[in-house]
């Protein structure tokens, strides 16, 4: 791999940020397509020192899939499209997004691609959790330059202000680089940005807008209007449970933007896209109860009254009677529950977050009040975890009573306390491969105290049951939810069929006494 030459940086005017295509497991769910608010806060952010663009790779591309051997396939923008679009917009740099770990496998194909067939020179920059975390092993495996770690901004406009203006490389605060003599070098992030406020609203305008409407498939599927986006509000989270590496990526320390400044933002995006639902991509959104409030009455007075929902999740210890009224009169028609684990023991061990499992049936019971439908997360199959732990846990799921019960499998994310823990235990190496599928619906590792492979038995039979009561406890929600799929999406009774057939396989293998596979999509 190169290392960083002796003598002047090369001069950067022209910044290419992309968004790469995703490795998939084969005809098991199709990747959301949604706006990655990620590149387009960094674009924002230094546009007024370069000439910026942004590559969506999969919305430019949503339903373009190319295998990868026989399990994986290769969502969005072909290699050679991806070039294409590069030469055209002849950069000086190009930054790759490496948000979830399935696009590591792209962040270094593509950076090869990039050194090999178009520039030697050309400066490649890595982020995302996945680089943040892994940085050396990113630096190791691939031709990237630099990996900015954790909250982007600061980091990249350091790059450029080094290559531009003959800054040293070596003070720029939260990166990691090669160095003369090719030793790898980690500055850990060490500041952060105060005053949210001051960051210029995501660059919107560099993305394919009506890309995203068009396919329909926003971050955790759930919709009411396809002219919708995602929002940020927030960032960092104080609460440190071990199975997250957010809190890590962001920051400890909890930070906001003002009602005022949201509220804004909010003003922009009807009248600048006609945006007519918001996805909260924030952690805690309603962790500073104040804010919150300042916020959904402000939708409410000023007219900005629309459908939204929080897929990432919701502070549960903050919603009352209250909040939850004035949430549904802004609009709010769906909360997620990341309640984690249903079992008290692992609860208490791997939650770090202060709820407890009554004040989940609590926040439950209310959005049933007021009309709001409802998500729950679960990870199940934590390290050391039994059969019985993870059977109780489903079955404290069930008896939530939400609309949509999501159990995920446990795999370790890099960064995470966890992972630390599953590589000094020696459940896995600090290689271990990232680099395709998206594991969080499969088991493809022994970490749990059983057999791991029953896990994906467990969640299926779990997530089905929960499907089977939904037309009973909320017809209106089933209805809607599964008639907006079947008309806007051709693919998805295939796919949901796959699905159900896979998991009969499965619950037939387990009846005849032969192990449980893996999913043979």
């Amino acid at each position: 791999m190169p290392v960083m030459k002796c003598g002047p940086l090369r001069p950067i005017q022209r910044v290419m940020l992309i968004f790469p295509p995703f490795f998939d497991v084969k005809h098991v769910f199709d990747p959301m397509v949604c706006p990655p608010l990620g590149i387009a806060s960094l674009a924002a952010y230094i546009r007024d020192r370069v000439d910026v663009a942004i590559l969506d790779c999969v919305a430019e591309a949503p339903g373009q899939r190319e295998p990868e051997g026989d399990l994986y396939e290769r969502v969005g923008l072909s290699w050679d499209q991806i070039l294409d679009c590069i030469r055209a917009f002849a950069p000086d740099m190009v930054g790759i997004s490496c948000l979830f770990s399935n696009q590591f496998a792209c962040v270094r194909v593509l950076s090869e691609k990039i050194k090999r067939e178009i520039d030697p020179d050309m400066v490649v920059v890595a982020g995302g959790t996945h680089p943040s975390f892994l940085a050396e092993q990113t630096l190791l495996k691939t031709a990237v330059d630099y990996v900015v770690l954790g909250e982007g901004e600061l980091g990249l406009a350091g790059i450029l202000d080094a290559h531009n203006r003959g800054e040293r490389v070596e003070e720029i605060d939260g990166i990691a680089f090669r160095g003369e003599n090719g030793a790898i070098r980690v500055n850990q992030r060490t500041t952060w940005i105060e005053n949210l406020d001051d960051l210029p609203l995501p660059a919107r305008d560099l993305l394919p807008m009506e890309a995203y409407f068009k396919a329909g498939k926003p971050m955790a599927y759930h919709w009411r209007k396809r002219r919708n986006t995602p929002i940020v509000s927030s960032r960092g989270c104080p609460f440190g449970c071990p199975f997250c590496s957010s809190y890590l990526h962001w920051g400890k320390r909890f930070r906001t933007r003002s009602a005022e400044n949201v509220l804004a933002e909010i003003a922009h995006l009807k009248s600048r896209y006609d945006i007519q639902e918001l996805k909260w991509q924030d952690d805690n959104l309603t962790a500073d109860r104040k804010r919150a409030m300042a916020i959904f009455r402000g939708m409410v007075d000023r007219g900005l009254t629309m459908p939204w929902n929080t897929p990432n999740g919701i502070a549960l210890w903050t919603i009352d009677d209250e909040l939850m009224g004035l949430m549904k009169q802004s609009g709010c028609y769906q909360i997620t529950l990341a309640v984690e684990s249903g079992d008290p023991d692992t609860f208490a061990a791997y939650v770090k977050k202060p709820f407890s499992l009554d004040r989940a049936r609590e926040v439950a019971r209310l959005a049933k009040k007021h009309g709001i439908s409802t998500v729950a997360y679960f990870i199940i199959g934590f390290p050391g975890e039994t059969l019985e732990q993870v059977q109780r846990s489903m079955r404290f799921g069930l008896d939530l009573g939400v609309d949509y019960l999501v159990p995920f499998v446990f795999n370790p994310l890099p960064g995470s306390d966890l992972w630390r823990t599953c590589v000094e235990s020696g459940r896995i190496t600090e290689d271990y491969a990232y680099e395709k599928g998206n594991h969080y619906h499969q088991a493809r590792l022994n970490v749990a105290a059983f057999d791991a492979r029953e896990l994906e038995l467990i969640q299926r039979r779990t997530y089905l049951r929960n499907l089977l009561r939904m037309p009973l406890r909320n017809p209106k929600e089933f209805a809607a939810w599964y008639g907006r799929q079947l008309f806007f999406q051709p693919d998805f009774l295939a796919l949901f069929a796959a699905n159900i057939m896979d998991t009969g396989k499965l619950l037939f293998q387990k009846a005849m006494g032969r192990p449980a596979g893996t999913s043979s999509s």
